[in-house]
């Protein structure tokens, strides 16, 4: 049986280093500079008026494309592009984030921050469902 135990040990060490010919697995939304201004929705609730906005924010001004150097704390406004209104104000937390329940409809996220030597601004149009979430991803864009 101890002879055993090493052969185990040296199958388990093997099978981690994986190989090409293997299922690529996807990294999360938004953890790639490849989801920056898009969006997805998911199923959140039964509320037939409103959604929900879960955003984060991405940079590619870093090796880490969730630097809280970059995408925390930055402030945005959030305006209704159908019916206007008063703009919702906000900023990302610590981790870039934001989260807002939002009527149903077309709204718009405007960023605008500066970051040390960098000027970030971005705006991109998003999509609310009533009853869904729609999770966001967002260049900081930062020059």
């Amino acid at each position: 049986m101890p002879r055993l135990l090493p052969l185990l040990a040296l199958c388990a060490l093997s099978a981690c280093k994986g190989d090409d010919e293997g299922p690529k697995i996807e990294p999360p939304f938004c953890f790639t500079m490849s989801d920056a201004d898009s969006f997805e929705l998911v199923a959140y609730d039964d509320d037939p008026s409103s959604g929900r906005i879960e955003g984060r924010l991405v940079t590619d001004e870093s090796a880490d494309v969730h630097d809280p150097q970059l995408v925390a704390f930055v402030a945005y406004t959030l305006t209704n592009l159908d019916v206007g209104g008063s703009p919702q104000l906000g900023e990302t937390d610590i981790e870039g984030k934001l989260f807002e329940r939002v009527g149903a409809g077309n709204w718009q996220l405007q960023l605008s921050a500066a970051k040390g030597a960098f000027d970030c601004e971005n705006s991109v149009d998003v999509v609310v469902e009533a009853g869904q979430q729609t999770n966001l991803c967002v260049d900081v864009a930062c020059e």
